[in-house]
């Protein structure tokens, strides 16, 4: 049931149903937020105390709204994401760049946290998010540029909160995509193209106690790349994907949800393209394994929540074969250079307990907790010689790694919390918090911060300002740590085929940095990095009819202390030099938003987003050097456009009924091309870095579909979706390098295609 339109203030709410015991809530607050009860009727004849228990949204604070994301609008969209990571680029300030990272607020991903039921779920030794949990299996996705709640950290760029879906009273079957796509060309079929069959059910083990959801894919892709002949252009992917959720109600008090999520995956042709055909592109596996258990209590008036996490990343990478790597203007030869292995786990657990409101000066909803978590990685990395030619085939430089390294790290975490959200007046709540951290590998304590404000100027549901500064920090994923176990580089130049310098010897080090600031305490010791960002934001949200609701808003985000990798030159006597990972990064970024959803009838709604923003700062990001997929070339550090940058991004999609009971999905995003590097012949830079850009991108995509009733228990649904449906010249490449005859040609373009599947619904 929901309640429309109701002014704000306290209300009572009662539900009664013959042969239940009949369920009152005296006093409801509806004084700023909206509010989300679960109200669960107990029959007569179980002489039960009843209790209602309300269902907190993942974040609740008034300084800042999210940008949502209902699962099932995502599972609709016409590219039918398969998981979360997939899901995030149809949000504001989220964007998927060419090659595949995703940037929130224009950061790195290793930048941003997930938390899923709020557990973390990120890589302990990259930060990434990995094989995301299947969006048959989540509730809502909530993406936060500004969360200013102290209740979360561990981020500098943004956080993503998803909520899974708990299983029903009553049994549900879904099974979607069940048949395979094969490949034609020429009128012949060319074999196996994509295989997702995705089985998802749901319902009581236990009526009323014990309810289960499960979401399992199998996922088999060969995807083509455009920029590349037929057959050599086919990356491979091969996974299972299963994410199964237990929740039991213990008693009418306290209620217990256990999670488990496996994501083994093996991956084929990593990061393939025209510049890195079939043999330069490496193959991959990865495993990932989350399993988690929430405990829920209330007790004296508020709710006690313990949370405990186990997550476990393993990933091999490895070449096609042994052969040195090429670098070229016109493009890579040879095998990939970087064989590795690791192995990263983390057990984690939080404890929060939100009191019982307190009446001074208007309400206080206090909240404290603590975060502690153990984190270890294991691996080792391989690295086979890189040679650069110039645009006449001739060598001009060598990068030889004279050894095989392993390394194994561990690291602990502290966090503690305490906020408040005060309710001064029916029309004015504050945000206060703060939060400190520390890590022991980085040998730093840090203070954050946290305030917002939220106002109704006018009485009744008009106009809502918020507003809100908070600081915040990054953990540092472990592989910065181990980068001076990395294989050292000794690096030969050549001109005419003779050596003109070197061998020079460049050492991996960690450096130290020295952070003025009163909510920093460091320790003297290599690595003691603490990266940090100071972000604030306003926000007014203005109803424009019953069901259009307009946001405009404004955050801005300045980051110091990131972790970026630099190069000290040889010394003339010894010809020794250093790679140096030091915490002197910065970047800065801002965003205007203007957003409006459009709710229409039977839950069909439209979305509207125009983001205007800009980012720039340090372009030598660590990720890019310890990340998965290192790239062979050290390039010096500059402050420049980052590559995320989209000035201009407008975004639109929904759903809306038509005749005949079928609905349509249509999906539009018109952007600034991504920026992208001007390379010499010998890799470097030539001028300004991120000045040119790619061609302004426009799709049109959408989604038909239909439900035919074969019986009343059994449907099948009848999609048809298309891409790019004004065929618009979107080019995936550029030859972006002066040496090459082709420079400054874009190609690779995906012109109109459509693509027909069909699901099972029980």
């Amino acid at each position: 049931a929901e309640f429309k339109d109701l002014l704000y203030g306290h209300y009572g709410i009662a539900a009664l149903k013959e042969g239940f015991e009949p369920l009152r809530r005296a006093d409801l607050d509806l004084s700023i937020q909206s509010a989300s009860l679960e109200m669960t009727l107990i029959p007569v004849l179980g002489r039960e105390n009843v209790e209602v228990r309300a269902t907190l949204e993942p974040m609740e604070q008034g300084a800042s709204a999210p940008a949502e994301m209902p699962a099932q609008a995502a599972r609709d969209l016409p590219s039918r994401p398969a998981t979360v990571s997939d899901a995030l680029p149809m949000t504001p300030g989220v964007v998927r760049e060419n090659g595949g990272a995703l940037a929130i607020s224009a950061g790195a991903e290793h930048r941003s946290a997930m938390i899923v039921n709020s557990a973390d779920v990120t890589d302990p030794a990259t930060g990434q998010f990995g094989l995301t949990v299947p969006m048959d299996s989540v509730e809502e996705v909530d993406v936060y540029q500004t969360a200013y709640l102290a209740e979360y950290g561990r981020f500098t760029a943004g956080l993503v909160s998803v909520a899974t879906r708990r299983g029903g009273d009553k049994w549900k079957w879904e099974l979607n995509d069940p048949l395979p796509e094969f490949r034609i060309r020429s009128w012949h079929l060319r074999g196996l193209k994509d295989a997702t069959p995705r089985l998802n059910f749901e319902g009581p083990l236990l009526t009323s106690k014990l309810n289960i959801s499960e979401g399992v894919e199998y996922e088999v892709r060969r995807t083509a790349v455009y920029t590349l002949p037929f057959p050599y252009n086919q990356k491979k992917q091969e996974g299972f994907n299963s994410f199964t959720q237990l929740d039991w109600a213990a008693s009418a008090k306290q209620w217990v949800t256990a999670t488990v999520h496996l994501a083994p995956e093996r991956l084929g042709f990593v990061n393939m393209d025209y510049f890195n055909p079939q043999p330069t592109a490496p193959d991959a596996s990865t495993h990932n394994y989350t399993g988690t258990v929430a405990h829920h209590l209330a007790i004296f008036g508020g709710v006690f929540e313990n949370t405990f996490s186990m997550t476990r990343f393993d990933a091999s990478v490895w070449g096609q074969g042994p052969a040195d790597l090429i670098v070229t203007p016109s493009g890579n030869l040879g095998n990939y250079f970087a064989q590795t292995s690791r192995d990263a786990k983390r057990f984690s657990g939080t404890s929060n307990y939100s009191f019982v409101p307190i009446e001074i000066l208007g309400t206080h909803n206090l909240k404290i907790g603590v975060y502690a978590a153990g984190s270890t990685e294991t691996g080792e990395v391989a690295e086979h010689p890189i040679e650069i030619l110039d645009a006449s085939g001739q060598l001009t430089e060598q990068i030889a790694f004279p050894r095989t390294h392993q390394f194994q790290i561990s690291d602990t975490e502290y966090a503690a919390f305490a906020q408040d959200h005060w309710i001064v007046s029916p029309r004015l709540a504050l945000d206060l918090g703060v939060r400190t951290e520390s890590q022991q590998v980085s040998g730093a304590v840090r203070v954050a911060l946290r305030s917002g404000v939220s106002w109704r100027p006018f009485s009744g549901a008009g106009a809502v300002v918020r507003a809100g500064f908070g600081l915040f920090y990054d953990r540092v994923p472990l592989n910065v740590y181990c980068f001076n176990k990395y294989p050292d580089r000794v690096i030969t130049m050549y001109d005419d085929g003779v050596v003109s310098a070197g061998p020079f010897l460049y050492l991996n080090t960690l450096g130290q940095s020295k952070v003025k600031s009163p909510f920093v305490r460091q320790q003297p010791i290599d690595g003691n990095f603490s990266p940090r960002s100071a972000i604030w934001s306003v926000q007014v949200e203005q109803p424009l009819a019953r069901s259009v609701k307009l946001r405009l808003g404004y955050m801005r985000n300045d980051a110091a202390g990131l972790v970026l990798l630099d190069t000290v030159a040889p010394d003339p006597v010894t010809n020794t030099g250093a790679y140096l990972l030091e915490g002197a990064g910065e970047s800065r970024y801002w965003q205007l938003e203007a957003t409006t959803r459009v709710g229409l009838s039977e839950g069909r709604q439209l979305f509207f987003s125009y983001v205007r923003s800009h980012a720039n700062g340090d372009l030598n990001d660590f990720e890019k050097y310890l990340g998965a997929y290192p790239v062979p070339v050290i390039r010096d550090n500059r402050s420049a456009t980052l590559s995320a940058d989209l000035p201009n991004r407008f975004l639109a999609w929904g759903s809306l009924q038509l005749p005949w009971k079928a609905v349509i999905y249509p999906m539009l995003e018109y952007r600034n091309g991504f920026p992208y590097i001007v390379t010499d012949a010998a890799q470097n830079y030539v001028g300004i870095p991120n000045q040119d850009r790619f061609p302004n991108f426009f799709s049109l995509d959408s989604r038909l579909s239909k439900d035919i009733q074969v019986s009343k228990k059994y449907a099948v649904r009848l999609s048809l979706s298309a891409f790019n449906l004004s065929n618009h010249f979107n080019p995936e490449a550029v030859h972006s390098n002066v040496a090459d005859p082709a420079y400054g040609y874009f190609f690779g373009h995906r012109g109109r295609r459509f693509t027909v599947d069909f699901d099972f619904l029980y």
